[in-house]
């Protein structure tokens, strides 16, 4: 679920933090990482034993402990903000999937070294799923009316406000009258 993760993770740090400063682009990357990580390792390398997308990149463990890596091997500044960032995507990511009602996976390993495994195959079944869950398609469909409103109100049609917020990645300061 792309577009529910990047849309909703903007949403989400812009009304929580409200930080002009942060690297969006590093929160983005953080926003979909654990799907990045995990959905190769659980449906493909050990699609056998897991079957799921599920693993290690969803437990609360792995970006707590990303977290702390930052925090003891940067300064404070523009580096850490951006490579914290990553980990505040990462944690949205979690709550934005839901995983406190999965303990098994979200508090690894803490209830156990086992991480349970999902339906197999999960390629297969993928469409089934995908078309049997009609929250699955309104989040999508949320996450892409939020970031086609956000475009707008932030001018980002503008060549100039891309291209800065490429090489900067910040977004524009203000939203425009619309």
């Amino acid at each position: 679920m792309l577009f529910w993760h990047v849309g909703a993770t903007l949403w989400l740090f812009r009304w929580i933090f409200g930080d002009p400063k942060v690297d969006v682009r590093f929160l983005l990357v953080g926003a979909i990482l654990p799907d990045l990580i995990d959905l190769p390792l659980g449906a493909l390398l050990f699609a056998d034993r897991y079957s799921t997308g599920e693993l290690w990149s969803h437990t609360l463990l792995v970006p707590t402990t990303y977290m702390v890596i930052v925090l003891l091997a940067t300064r404070r500044g523009r580096t850490r903000r951006a490579w914290m960032a990553l980990g505040v995507g990462w944690l949205f990511h979690l709550l934005l999937d839901g995983m406190w009602v999965d303990r098994d996976v979200l508090l690894w390993p803490f209830f156990g070294l086992e991480i349970p495994a999902g339906e197999a195959p999960l390629w297969s079944l993928a469409w089934e799923r995908a078309l049997s869950d009609p929250w699955r398609w309104a989040k999508e469909a949320v996450g892409v009316v939020y970031l086609a409103w956000l475009w707008v109100a932030l001018g980002m049609s503008s060549r100039d406000r891309r291209q800065a917020t490429l090489e900067t990645g910040r977004l524009p300061d203000h939203v425009e009258a619309v």
